[in-house]
């Protein structure tokens, strides 16, 4: 009874998946996507074209009245964050290749007013130690007003080289294992110019960009860019706060901690009790113990001068998140923050829920307070942790912690499937299921959050259909699709995992990229969509058919058979 219960909830939910509409892609202004733009790629004078660097931008402007629509068209390489008067709007660019270089199409005007307003942008190139997933051509930044030339980037911009961002290789730990994610942050708070992306910054020391090459989108006539820009054909990431669940492990050493109870002449019993008391006072005083409810943003502690402490946050659950901490005070001061799926024993993970004997091994970022009020610290980059290490170490100055919490980022899906069972382990499958889909699905999918964040195709038919089985939105399926077929080389296939800079080759995996389009049409049809691919799938099944032997079966094929 129990089995037929769960068959025919599942075949609701697909009854149900054949009425969500198909999705359809933002209309993009026709006069940028088949000429080049007014617009111009710009970096800072000095900075490297392909090695890292983090580069800042600003561009004021006045408007005489708050607008109804400010639509602007960003891009980036490797990536780029937009601020408007100091808030964030956008991240970008979804993942694509030269040929395919995604832009971002918004309408900022909600973040405009009348009077003087301000554009500001960091972007940065993590050299060789980027994604394996991030193509490049050079780093750069590109910004197009739709109906306003004014803002559009160019030398009127702004610039300036951040050299308090610098990038750790993995620790020993990991090195034995293939990670392909990018490097670890470390950020020197006394050379950060804090506030840069507000509209109060002082900016007149800033340099004024230099010009690449003006934008322009795929086909368009004479152009001399390398990117050959296509609009994003996805939403952008579902961002919320996250917080973290507890804190599981606290220690410390300090040269002002009183003796622990019992070190000094006998006493009655109340007297050791107050001695206790008065000893776990100093330890939270000392900012060792943090209060119940630090995680929940409300308790800020002070960690003393010459102390080094350390925490464990357990956020219960595995998650993909901008880790935020935000700290007062501190000057030469060092927090290091190391993000763990789960605590390790030599190198067996065991039960996640034990940290008992167990260590956090895990990438990790750097922060280096300047002694400033309320300093956000935010890596450039999402992090994915369960379990996330607090060490700090402090000089002469105390260092408050305010807050430590996540800002979720994943692919925004919405889940309208249903299951039901009177089986509580089925129940809890489902939903340690659908987070993991989640983890996996960001700009593309990914194999995996943690370690390489690379979409193949074996990985992504089968995430693919929990998608469409679960939510009906058919928009990163597509992307999918699209990318894949970006992929193929002159023989017929298709790459193994795409994007890619280090191409890979799974020959049956191109099969797989047609099983996946045959699904797409099963379940949500357009076929105009399809349709466009039809070429590519015969060249796939043709690379194959020359490759049969006499006796009609295939032999020992190139590349990795998978």
């Amino acid at each position: 009874m129990r089995t037929k219960t769960i068959r025919l909830l599942i075949v609701a939910a697909l009854l149900q998946l054949a009425a969500l509409p198909v999705s359809r892609s933002q209309q993009i202004n026709p006069r940028f996507m088949d000429q080049s733009w007014t617009a111009r790629w710009i970096s800072c004078p000095g900075a490297p074209d392909h090695e890292f660097s983090v580069q800042r931008f600003r561009k004021h402007f006045d408007l005489r009245a708050a607008p109804a629509h400010f639509v602007v068209h960003a891009s980036g390489d490797n990536r780029y964050e937009l601020f408007v008067n100091g808030k964030r709007v956008v991240e970008g660019p979804a993942r694509g290749d030269l040929f395919h270089w995604r832009f971002e199409t918004l309408d900022i005007a909600s973040q405009l007013h009348a009077g003087s307003n301000t554009l500001a942008a960091v972007v940065w190139n993590f050299g060789d130690r980027a994604p394996m997933a991030q193509m490049t051509n050079q780093t750069g930044f590109i910004l197009q007003g739709d109906t306003d030339d004014d803002v559009s980037t160019g030398n009127s911009w702004s610039c300036a080289l951040d050299s308090s961002v610098s990038m750790l290789p993995p620790p020993p730990a990991l090195q034995y294992t293939y990670i392909v994610v990018g490097p670890g942050e470390r950020v020197d708070g006394s050379k950060f110019p804090w506030g840069w992306e507000t509209s109060g910054f002082d900016d007149s020391k800033w340099q004024r960009a230099q010009s690449i090459v003006a934008g322009a989108p795929r086909g368009a006539r004479d152009s001399h860019s390398r990117w050959m820009f296509v609009p994003r054909n996805i939403p952008l990431m579902e961002s919320r706060q996250q917080r973290l669940a507890r804190i599981v492990y606290s220690k410390g050493t300090t040269s002002a901690l009183p003796l622990p109870v019992g070190s000094g002449a006998p006493g009655t019993s109340s007297k050791k009790e107050e001695r206790l008391r008065r000893f776990m006072n100093s330890i939270k005083s000392q900012g060792i113990m943090p209060p119940n409810d630090f995680l929940e943003g409300h308790s800020p502690f002070t960690v003393a001068p010459h102390t080094e402490v350390t925490h464990i946050a357990d956020q219960s659950f595995l998650t993909t998140a901008y880790p935020e901490l935000i700290v007062s005070g501190g000057r030469g001061a060092e927090i290091t923050l190391t993000y763990a799926e789960a605590p390790v024993k030599e190198r067996e993970k065991g039960n996640r829920n034990e940290i008992e004997g167990k260590e956090i091994r895990g990438f990790r970022d750097v922060f280096l307070p300047d002694g400033g009020a309320h300093r956000l610290f935010r890596p450039l980059w999402w992090r994915t942790y369960r379990y996330v290490q607090i060490d700090v170490k402090t000089q002469d100055d105390p260092l408050t912690l305010e807050d430590f919490r996540g800002q979720f980022t994943a692919y925004p899906f919405v889940r309208r499937a249903q299951f039901e069972s009177d089986d509580p382990e089925l129940s809890k499958m489902w939903e340690v299921g659908w987070r993991t889909a989640r983890l996996c699905a960001h700009e593309t999918y990914m194999d995996c959050p943690y370690y390489e964040q690379l979409q193949y195709a074996g990985d992504t038919r089968i995430q693919a259909l929990i998608s469409l089985y679960m939510t009906g939105d058919d928009r990163l399926v597509k992307n999918a699709v699209q990318l894949l077929d970006d992929s193929r080389t002159p023989d017929g296939l298709t790459q193994s995992r795409y994007p890619s800079y280090l191409p890979q080759y799974i020959p049956p995996f191109s099969l797989l990229w047609i099983g996946m389009m045959h699904d797409l049409w099963w379940y949500h049809g357009d076929a105009d969509f399809l349709r466009r691919f039809l070429p590519g799938q015969r060249d796939v099944l043709g690379w194959f058919e020359s490759r049969l032997s006499p006796s009609g079966l295939l032999g020992k094929l190139e590349w990795w058979n998978f």
